[in-house]
């Protein structure tokens, strides 16, 4: 049998790749063409897009109370961490703990002296959150700064840096040929209010942290999250303005009058001494109930029935539950009456596994700075590593804020009984609890000795609220029948 000509078989092929394949790539003119090119984000969102984006988010923050709850609430979860030293030598984990307490006043951790270690990586977090990505530079003088987006970027002044060869400069970032950040384009704006940027100077990048939301390998600045839900957030900013406005036209108890007639209806409210010029009706509003009898071809309605409109309010319900999934949280945290139990919990151990990445980002930037404040006290004497031990062999957590019991009781004893049955370790409750385990079996000894010098019984020392019995059976996987038992 011979060969199928080379024409037929072309025909043939196309036609299969008509029939078959993904709709993504078919234009059927019922939404918008699909795209034909992939491009890098920084290339998608240049500079001076970049600065549109973050002035518009900014502004959505400052003025949408939704908004702007929503990244707080964001923050709660995310940005608040505890430190502990786990060395394993008391003396260092104690010393350690304490320097790093100190070191975390704002007189001693922030260059400007406005913020402690906890506010600023709170700070740090809401402006990766809002602009996308922020810098973290540690200074000779063993404080840190904190660096907005926009402070930096190319200029493209004469006095800017070049890149070396086989480099590049993408929006203040010096890159070496393989992509790794060199160095960093600090720049300043010519005035408070001015967004113009003159260059400062260059920053190595051993001595700054690049914190930001990043979704693909060759992206070099991050990209807020909100991104994606500014749009929907202003049109519920400007919808639930108008709305309001209605409501408020609605509250003035407007009446709507129709005529065949051609003189004049006027207030209503049927008079005999009228003439036939003037008002044929009147009535006051405030006298109570009355009961208009208007005369063939009249009529009235009142103004401001369903305002503003179920539709409205359930679509209104629908974007804000949407664009809060912008930052992974549920609605339920925003209407509290909106599920019941199960459903929060479901809610809130959904949303804890989205914010635990978020969590690390804050964690590693954190790692970086307790390093470097470790060094910097081993070498001036401030703190001696345990014998034997390197400074790579120092351990230590942040430890980020618990998380909110929704139904304390059902979730003691569920920890109690994932403990005794082995699901779970007393550490991993307490974690997530933001407690030390340790430190808290530590002030457990502590008070249960200072009770006996007092010949009271543990639950006598419940009972005085020496003790916080409910927290530390959850933590500690003891259940108060057997340990009655034990005594």
């Amino acid at each position: 049998m011979g060969s199928a000509k080379p024409g037929i078989a072309k025909r043939t092929a196309n036609s299969i790749l008509k029939r078959f394949g993904y709709d993504a790539t078919k234009d059927t003119g019922r939404r918008r063409s699909p795209q034909t090119a992939t491009y890098g984000e920084d290339g998608i969102l240049p500079r001076y897009k970049r600065q549109k984006l973050n002035a518009t988010t900014r502004d959505i923050q400052r003025n949408f109370t939704i908004a702007a709850w929503g990244i707080r609430k964001h923050l709660d979860y995310v940005s608040t961490f505890s430190f502990q030293s786990r060395t394993g030598d008391k003396a260092f984990d104690d010393r350690f703990e304490e320097l790093m307490a100190w070191w975390s006043l704002k007189e001693n951790c922030d260059v400007r002296k406005k913020h402690n270690l906890k506010q600023m990586i709170r700070l740090a977090e809401e402006s990766r959150t809002v602009d996308g990505d922020m810098f973290m530079s540690r200074l000779a003088s063993g404080h840190i700064q904190g660096l907005e987006s926009r402070r930096i970027c190319d200029p493209n002044a004469t006095s800017s840096p070049k890149a070396k060869e086989g480099g590049s400069i993408v929006q203040g970032v010096v890159l070496d040929p393989v992509g790794a950040a060199t160095d960093y384009i600090l720049c300043k704006p010519y005035g408070i209010s001015s967004s113009a940027m003159q260059f400062e100077k260059l920053l190595p990048a051993g001595d700054v942290y690049h914190n930001g939301y990043f979704d693909r390998y060759d992206q070099v600045r991050g990209i807020s999250r909100l991104a994606g839900a500014i749009d929907t957030f202003q049109d519920l900013y400007e919808g639930l303005g108008y709305a309001l406005a209605k409501a408020k036209v609605a509250q003035l108890f407007g009446l709507v009058t129709y005529r065949d007639a051609s003189e004049p209806i006027g207030d209503i409210t049927e008079s005999e001494d009228n003439d036939d010029d003037g008002p044929r009706y009147k009535v006051d509003f405030g006298q109570g109930p009355f009961h208009l009898d208007l005369d063939d071809g009249d009529k009235a309605e009142f103004l401001g029935e369903n305002s503003p409109s179920p539709a409205f309010q359930q679509y209104a319900q629908e974007m804000i539950a949407a664009s809060l999934k912008a930052l992974d949280i549920p609605y339920s945290f925003y209407n509290e009456s909106f599920t019941n139990y199960s459903g929060s919990r479901s809610a809130l151990l959904s949303y804890n596994q989205s914010a635990a990445i978020k969590r690390q980002d804050n964690i590693s930037m954190l790692d970086w700075i307790t390093l470097w404040k470790l060094q910097t006290w081993l070498a001036r004497g401030l703190i001696q590593m345990p014998r034997g031990k390197t400074t790579r062999q120092a351990k230590w957590n942040w430890v980020p804020k618990g998380l909110p019991w929704i139904d304390p009781l059902k979730e003691v004893m569920a920890n109690a009984k994932a403990i005794e049955t082995g699901q779970r370790s007393r550490q991993q409750i307490a974690k997530e609890a933001g407690l030390d385990f340790f430190e808290t079996a530590d002030q457990l000894a502590e008070e249960k000795e200072y009770l006996e010098s007092k010949n009271l019984t543990e639950d006598e020392g419940q009972a005085a609220g020496m003790s916080d019995g409910l927290v530390l059976q959850a933590i500690l996987g003891q259940d108060e029948d057997k340990q009655k038992g034990k005594e």
